[in-house]
């Protein structure tokens, strides 16, 4: 938990360096007028087919019923539209992600290994072409995954917890590659991946917290990068030092 916090704090410190502030900013920029355009060209079309697939399903009576309780007239209409407004946001923060983990994670890479591990050797265990195929097989799962899991945002704590998971999961898949691609072997890489499966996962689920709170979610993409990366050095140095001391050339141990 140390190093993830460590991860964490550093991350945030780098986060305030001009470079990565405006990789921070042009990515979300991007994904929000692109989404934002083409959401609001769709808006209405999009929400009237929400509402009328809500209105022949089995919660469809019970959304009426529960709302007209509290005095709102149609319910099934204002659930659309939580639904159509959480979906585009959806795809302009993972649209944002994608754009890091394939254009400005080499960016983020270079900044924090040359700061702070300049002594790293640089293996090269991976590709952009690698990084590329990981990013788009993240991102397919994560929209079906997504797409799935929508009847469960109508229960109140799932509403939060199942999406905030999903995040975490597809932040934690795309970033582990890239902040191991420059510097690690793939041996090196497969081992690390399986050693602290469990830790980047919670990077992602923390990171992704910010998306909760507005405007800090612009942050998530390129705070998650950052984060990632200074975990994945700083255990990819550990490794190889204990390494080094054991005379080991790969961990047959590894356990997930």
């Amino acid at each position: 938990m140390n190093d993830i916090l460590r991860a964490l704090g550093r991350a945030l410190v780098s986060q305030f360096h001009p470079r990565m502030l405006w990789l921070a900013v042009w990515p979300f920029l991007v994904a929000l007028v692109g989404w934002g355009v083409v959401g609001l060209v769709f808006r209405r079309s999009a929400i009237a087919w929400l509402e009328g697939a809500l209105g022949t399903s089995f919660v469809g009576g019970s959304i009426d019923t529960g709302f007209g309780w509290i005095g709102v007239d149609s319910g099934i209409a204002f659930v659309a539209g939580l639904i159509y407004l959480g979906s585009l946001f959806a795809l302009m923060v993972l649209t944002a992600l994608l754009i890091i983990a394939t254009v400005a994670m080499p960016a983020v890479v270079d900044h924090v290994g040359g700061r702070d591990y300049p002594l790293l050797a640089r293996k090269a265990g991976g590709s952009y072409l690698g990084s590329l195929g990981n990013a788009t097989w993240v991102a397919l799962v994560f929209l079906v995954g997504f797409v799935v899991t929508v009847p469960l945002w109508l229960i109140a704590p799932l509403a939060v917890i199942v999406p905030l998971l999903w995040w975490g999961w597809a932040t934690a898949r795309m970033f582990r590659y890239d902040a191991l691609v420059v510097h690690a072997s793939s041996e090196e890489r497969t081992t690390l991946v399986a050693r602290h499966g469990k830790a980047f996962l919670v990077i992602g689920i923390v990171v992704n917290l910010l998306n909760f709170v507005p405007p800090l979610f612009f942050l998530v993409p390129i705070l998650g990068g950052l984060a990632f990366t200074h975990y994945a050095l700083r255990a990819l140095e550990r490794l190889r030092l204990e390494r080094s001391e054991t005379g080991t050339p790969f961990d047959a141990r590894v356990t997930a």
